[in-house]
């Protein structure tokens, strides 16, 4: 099976996500895993399918020719080829310009991969303010890399706070 990662963008509709997966479906693929949401009246979504190889040129095209969606697709690699322990960390703090760039940045230094992240800012009524949250997952091979980690993220603001979840 072949592996695909799929980016799709388009102005926000009812139906989009229908008419993806049944085209997927057409092809015998499989839909495995995806990340979905609509941004600022845009669809923004990420899909990782598998794909018999026969069948993968046609999907690709049908899903490269759809009306009105902006489609980009790379092939990926079998997920049995990425074993590694995945931890998830939680990074809270007052939101300001370039805090996502300070933490990545910091996490790259520290040769840390991202393997996901969301984020999103809310209203802190109590403080007057708003406050940043970063959900992270990133690979991690030791309790020494991880306190690492920690230690790094934490000293970049005082009111910088990292929660992580080990498994």
């Amino acid at each position: 099976m072949k592996q695909l990662v799929i980016s799709v963008i388009g102005k926000d509709r009812s139906g989009i996500v229908d008419q993806l997966s049944a085209i997927i479906l057409q092809h015998h693929g499989n839909w495995l895993a995806s990340s979905l949401t609509e941004l600022a009246g845009q669809f923004a979504g990420i899909l990782h399918i598998e794909v018999p190889p026969e069948h993968m040129a046609a999907l690709s095209h049908e899903l490269l020719h759809q009306p009105g969606l902006l489609v980009n697709i790379a092939e990926g690699e079998d997920a049995a080829a990425q074993q590694c322990k995945q931890v998830a960390i939680t990074v809270t703090a007052n939101d300001r310009n370039g805090i996502v760039q300070e933490v990545t940045q910091a996490l790259s230094k520290l040769g840390v991969s991202l393997s996901k992240i969301q984020t999103h800012v809310a209203s802190a009524p109590n403080w007057g303010g708003l406050i940043f949250s970063a959900n992270l997952l990133v690979p991690c091979d030791s309790e020494q890399q991880l306190n690492t980690i920690q230690e790094t993220l934490e000293s970049l603001a005082d009111d910088l706070m990292v929660d992580i979840e080990q498994d």
